[in-house]
This record gives structure tokens, C-alpha cells and sequence, in this order.
């Protein structure tokens, strides 16, 4: 494990100074190598060089501020490192195929090359750690009902199914649809509750649909907005009993709260966490909302 735990040294190092200028020197003086021998071994444990990795960092962290601030791209590649907007430019537009100013502009969704983190398990104790795309997720739109939700009376009484059933009765009047196979779910709770147990668990609930504009509502349901926000994605395959390709053998949520998150090195934010479900596909597309 020592080569493992001193490469993340080193990349703990890049994360906590992505707005200098660094030096490979310095960052291999942190792992404790020699500058040949630290070239060495990080790209084969991290998977590309250490520039490319400092490069990825930059360009993906400036990436989301470009998403989710209005901040000047001058601004933005100064606090990266870049000598001048020009630089910045040329840089973006080698990695994604566009300028900051027109990707910003287009509100294209982009995937993020998000910290590593060496000390996580791929595999821990027989169970699989999966590594989920994390994306920068573009605003969305709903329209719906929503109710305040135990957890424990949910397991007994099956709140969340009579939430979906009295949400489809309510469904005709919905002008503007964006997709009429997809629905939404949508859970607001404190992030700080996660290991309480079910009883004392409180969250509200939101079940609806995607909407183009919001024009007359009917009574009864209530605006959601889901801002632009940065979430790690789980694919449950509903006929297969498979998340991301792997076999599931407990529920959905408590691999991701209970085995990925403490495995992952990320942090959940205070944002809603979403499901879009395609009932014709039988697919469930899992959104957590992470820093």
C-alpha cells in the first residue's frame, strides 16, 4: 500500500493548490520521490501522467464554474493558472471541441474528471465499489405533487407508491411535457440524517414530470426547479436487478448510502437527489447530488 498511499499524498497536494501554478518538483516532494521516480510510478496508478492529471483538474473544475457561475472566463482562468483568457481558450477548446464562451452559451452537459482517490476499494469485503460518471447536470424544469414522507410508515405503508398513483390521476391537465415516457422522483432531506434509522428519517417527496415551461398549473401541484449541479449517476436495469452492470443484492439506496458513498471520497451536497424513470424501458437513472 505504500506507493498508493503516497501517490495520493501527491494528489491531495494538486487538489489543495489546482489555483497555483504547480510544480511537478513539488508535488514530488510531497510523495517523497525523486522527480524520475515519482514520473514513474504515478501514471501507471492513477492512469495518465501527472500533468495530464493536473490538466483534467483544472480544466474540469473551471468547466463547472463555467456551468454553474456567471463569473468572467478571464476571471475563471486566472484562478486556474492560465496566463491570459487566450490561453484559457486555446486549452478548453483542444479538450472539448468548443470555446468557454460558447460552451457556456450551448448549456451542453459535460462529464467531469473528478479527484481520484487511490485509497478506495474496487472491491471491499466481497462487495463491489462501483465508480459511477459524475456529470454536470443542466437545470430541469418539474411539475408535480409532493408530500412529507416518513421512512419507516414508506416501508410499511408504501407512501411513495400512493404518491405516484394520485399523481397520475392529476396528469391530463400538464401542458408543455418534455418527454411522456420519462418521470421524475425527487427527494429533499438533510444530508446530515443519513445513517438515522428509518423511523426517524423525514424527507419530502416530489413525483412528476418534465415540463418546457411553466404556463397554467392545475391545483393541487407544485414547481420544482432542479438547478444545474454537479451528480454522481447510477443506471438500475429494473428487469436485471443490476446497477451500473453490477448484480444488486440490496436495495438501490443502501448500496449507494451505505457502500459507495463512504467508499467514494465525495461528499453529498444539500441539493435534491432525483430518479428519471422510463417505464417502458424499465430503467431507473439515479441522480445524487454531490460537491
Amino acid at each position: 500500500m505504500g506507493y498508493y498511499i503516497n501517490i495520493q499524498k501527491a494528489i491531495d497536494y494538486i487538489e489543495n493548490n489546482l489555483d497555483e501554478n504547480i510544480r511537478i518538483e513539488d508535488i514530488a516532494k510531497v510523495a517523497g520521490y525523486s522527480v524520475p521516480h515519482f514520473y514513474r510510478v504515478f501514471a501507471p496508478l492513477v492512469g495518465c501522467s501527472v500533468k495530464e492529471y493536473v490538466r483534467k483538474r483544472k480544466l474540469s473544475n473551471a468547466m463547472y464554474d463555467l456551468a454553474t457561475s456567471t463569473r468572467s472566463v478571464t476571471e475563471i482562468a486566472f484562478e486556474y493558472g492560465y496566463g491570459s483568457h487566450e490561453a484559457f481558450t486555446r486549452t478548453f477548446k483542444l479538450a472539448y471541441g468548443e470555446s468557454p464562451s460558447s460552451f457556456r452559451k450551448s448549456q451542453a452537459e459535460q462529464y467531469l474528471f473528478e479527484r481520484i482517490n487511490l485509497l478506495s476499494s474496487n472491491n471491499k469485503n466481497g462487495r463491489v465499489i462501483l465508480k459511477p460518471e459524475i456529470i454536470c447536470k443542466g437545470e430541469k424544469l418539474l411539475l408535480g405533487i409532493e408530500r412529507k414522507i416518513n421512512q419507516g410508515d414508506n416501508i410499511k405503508l408504501g407512501l411513495l407508491s400512493k404518491v405516484k398513483n394520485e399523481f397520475m390521476e392529476m396528469i391530463g391537465g400538464i401542458e408543455n411535457r418534455v418527454n411522456t415516457e420519462l418521470y421524475y422522483s425527487a427527494y429533499d432531506y438533510n444530508v446530515k440524517d443519513i445513517n438515522k434509522g428509518n423511523n426517524e428519517i423525514k424527507y419530502t417527496y416530489f413525483y412528476g414530470v418534465e415540463v418546457s415551461e411553466y404556463n397554467d398549473i392545475s391545483k393541487g401541484m407544485v414547481k420544482k426547479v432542479i438547478p444545474k449541479a454537479k451528480y454522481a449517476i447510477f443506471n438500475y436495469d429494473i428487469t436485471n436487478n443490476t446497477l451500473n452492470g453490477e448484480i444488486l443484492n440490496r436495495p438501490v439506496y443502501d448500496y449507494i448510502d451505505g457502500v459507495w458513498l463512504p467508499n467514494s471520497g465525495l461528499e453529498l451536497s444539500e441539493l435534491s437527489d432525483y430518479e428519471v424513470v422510463n417505464q417502458n424501458e424499465n430503467f431507473i437513472d439515479y441522480y445524487i447530488s454531490i460537491k
